[in-house]
């Protein structure tokens, strides 16, 4: 379409912006930090690159909704894997680092151990374009108080490869991790990984508590709002959803409030007032659905602040006391049985 005609064309005109960068640093009339920047399209002309998606969108969708919905479905499912700087890896040295095979590629793991074999184990999972390096704080606090504690950066995020992902995939992908490394007794999720650990919980991810940090509580909700924000033509959420219902089985709005209610351990909810991503009435919604839920509201946190807090820790510290005691519990609900699009191998190795 327009954007692949127009790119290369973008693509010179970023060069001749970091060639007038790298003139302005030899004439000194700039910092030579400014020789480090790498123009393209993609970051430096974000309003253009959106309009001509925009654009291509809308004369996809006259001509067909299908079409339409496949690129907006690509388009959603596009992540922005960052990799590590020598700073951030000097903070996550203190981890084991694995690399878990996962359908013919793999999952980066960064594991935060304890000596004692019998140590309970709890998986962290970050959300929607995050990383590992997100949930060090809260890692390290878990860490010093007893627990073996796992945070992958999952497929086509941080450095594990790949360039887009369903968030079906990313629930399958918990569950093989699971499977390789678990069981665990605590799975803790934030942003769009909480809604992927509720995903996971309903395909059988053993566990005995649960805690979510700013989670949405419904994935077709979270496809509505992406329409709605991206201002895409209304009718393409339908057929994107109809898509995801022939790929997996499993129509988003299904994928809500109802069925998560079947999850049956006791789950920590932690929401922010002043949340700008995802509202706090969600979390209001997840409370109000699961049965054995504690909704703890705090403010002036923001969407990550909650993740670096100690008197956020303290609260899930507290949460966590006594799950050596309990019983590990896992469901499988035939209402989020997806079809594998994929032959699964699953091998773990060391880098």
């Amino acid at each position: 379409m327009l954007f692949s005609a127009i790119y290369p064309l973008l693509l010179i005109v970023s060069l001749i912006h970091q060639n007038y960068f790298r003139v302005l640093v030899v004439l000194r009339r700039r910092p030579k930090l400014l020789m480090k920047a790498r123009v393209r399209p993609t970051t430096h002309y974000v309003r253009v690159c959106r309009l001509i998606r925009l654009f291509d969108l809308y004369s996809l969708n006259m001509m067909s909704s299908y079409l339409s919905a496949l690129c907006a479905l690509r388009l959603f499912e596009k992540t922005r894997p960052l990799p590590y700087k020598p700073a951030e890896m000097m903070l996550l040295r203190q981890c084991q680092q694995e690399n878990f095979s996962w359908r013919q590629t793999f999952v980066k793991m960064f594991i935060y151990p304890q000596s004692a074999q019998q140590a309970e184990k709890i998986l962290l999972l970050h959300g929607w374009d995050g990383r590992s390096i997100m949930l060090r704080h809260l890692a390290q606090r878990l860490q010093a108080k007893g627990y073996s504690v796992f945070v992958p950066d999952l497929p086509a995020h941080g450095v594990s490869p790949g360039k887009g992902v369903s968030f079906y995939d990313l629930s399958r992908a918990v569950i093989d991790i699971e499977r390789q490394y678990g069981p665990f007794s605590v799975v803790v999720g934030h942003s769009s990984g909480g809604l992927v650990g509720c995903m996971a919980a309903l395909q059988g991810l053993l566990f005995k508590r649960m805690i979510l940090i700013s989670s949405p509580c419904s994935f077709g909700e979270v496809l509505d709002n992406y329409v709605l924000n991206n201002k895409l033509p209304r009718n393409i959420a339908t057929s994107m959803k109809k898509l995801y219902q022939l790929r997996y089985g499993v129509h988003p709005d299904k994928i809500g409030p109802e069925l998560i209610a079947k999850i049956k351990q006791p789950v920590l909810i932690l929401h922010d007032k002043g949340d700008v991503s995802i509202d706090l009435e969600e979390a209001m919604v997840l409370n109000c659905a699961l049965d054995k839920s504690k909704l703890i509201v705090t403010e002036g946190k923001g969407h990550n602040g909650a993740l670096r807090d100690p008197t956020v820790f303290n609260r899930i510290s507290r949460f966590l006391d006594n799950t050596a005691q309990e019983d590990y519990f896992a469901m499988v609900d035939p209402a989020l049985c997806l079809r594998s699009r994929f032959r699964i191998g699953i091998k773990r190795t060391k880098r």
